[in-house]
């Protein structure tokens, strides 16, 4: 009877044992988090941009964590996002690294524009961060800057043929390009300017000051300019919809453009209606006719239950978010930047939604740190939107 009460307590004691061993792997299973951040303009004119990196950095974490979390090293972590209002300022992008560092944050996806990537780069190197940046600023990657990525292509790339194509499509000779006039908006202005007259329309700049919130006088010299197409693509979102919605009420008749990323969106709103727009063109920052774009959509509902983001760059942060916790699992850490850009190097980029990408940034920047995944160009015809037209960005 002894031996017996022995044995019985010998295997209560093992089993109770695994038990506790199990429970204090689970417990360490919980207590092991990825942080990533996610920088860009929450408020104000600009915030739409901001607020689509947030949204794409939080997807990827909560689809992440929906699956279990990720494996890194021999630990699933749950991955945890940090995000900060930049301002679309040099200083926001400065205090928006050393927020993440004071959290021990090395990877974040932002910032968005060329404001507060110049202010975020040369504290990031400092801190130790990895970025992927979807500003249009000339020195948004470089070797100088070798933990910065791109996760698109500025209208250097694909400018010149989306150009060529409106203008076949919709025969203008002049255009007036619209941004603020600060560095995101002049960068930008300049690149556009330098495209529409390479393929032989007229171009002229017109600047006007961040946080203008009547653009009447604007509209009222954009209508003695008399161009063919008015290019909108530096303007941000909130900026677009009441511009558009002065010019139109101005007296405006002709093209509209955004080859950037403002999208379709605040420029339909402006104008009350797709039936309102007599033509306009388009960059779509992903092919949204493409099946992958529903299943992301139909999985931000799903996973956040919450429509997704409208704005465009939503999409590109979700590959770049894709790549950045790829990354950080193939590196075992989310603590070493020069790991996890190491990992992104040598990786194909691939998306779940967009398939495999590329690489490119060489002949550009001098560094191969930009994500190459395909674009579209959508054209409104007399008020009807046209299909998409799919368009590959090559790798380098």
């Amino acid at each position: 009877m002894l031996k017996r009460s022995a044995a019985v307590r010998l295997v209560l004691g093992f089993t109770l044992g695994i038990a506790f061993a199990l429970a204090a792997g689970t417990a360490a299973g919980q207590d092991c988090e990825v942080g990533i951040g996610a920088v860009g303009p929450m408020s104000g004119g600009a915030a739409a941009w901001g607020l689509s990196a947030k949204g794409g950095a939080e997807f990827e974490a909560a689809l992440t964590n929906q699956a279990g979390g990720l494996q890194v090293g021999n630990r699933k972590c749950l991955v945890k996002v940090f995000s900060y209002d930049s301002l679309y300022t040099a200083a926001g992008g400065a205090a928006a690294s050393n927020y993440l560092a004071s959290r021990d944050v090395h990877a974040t996806i932002g910032p968005v524009g060329s404001p507060e990537t110049t202010g975020f780069l040369p504290v990031a190197k400092h801190n130790g961060q990895v970025n992927f940046s979807v500003s249009y600023m000339s020195g948004v990657i470089s070797p100088n800057f070798p933990l910065a990525f791109h996760a698109l292509q500025a209208p250097v790339t694909w400018g010149p043929l989306l150009i060529k194509r409106a203008k076949d499509k919709f025969n203008f000779k002049s255009v007036v390009i619209i941004a603020p006039n600060d560095q995101g908006g002049t960068d930008s202005g300049k690149q556009l300017d330098k495209m529409y007259s390479e393929v032989g329309v007229n171009a002229r700049e017109e600047y006007y000051q961040r946080g203008t919130t009547n653009f009447s006088p604007l509209a009222l010299r954009i209508i003695n300019a008399n161009p063919d197409t008015v290019e909108t693509s530096s303007v941000p979102p909130g900026d677009a919809t009441i511009l558009t919605k002065q010019l139109l009420e101005a007296g405006y008749t002709g093209t509209i453009g955004s080859l950037g990323g403002v999208g379709s969106e605040p420029i339909i709103q402006g104008a009350g209606g797709v039936s309102k727009l007599k033509t306009f063109y388009w960059l779509e920052l992903v092919p949204v006719d493409d099946p992958g774009f529903a299943r992301l959509k139909a999985d931000y509902r799903r996973v956040m239950k919450a429509p997704p983001p409208e704005n465009p760059e939503f999409a590109v942060h979700v590959i770049a978010a894709e790549q950045l916790l790829r990354a950080i699992s193939l590196a075992g850490t989310d603590r070493d930047a020069e790991k996890i850009a190491a990992e992104l190097r040598k990786m194909t980029p691939e998306s779940r939604y967009f398939g495999k990408g590329g690489w490119r940034g060489k002949t550009i920047y001098g560094i191969n740190q930009e994500l190459a995944f395909p674009i579209g160009l959508s054209m409104v015809v007399n008020g009807k939107k046209l299909p998409v037209q799919r368009i590959d960005i090559p790798s380098e």
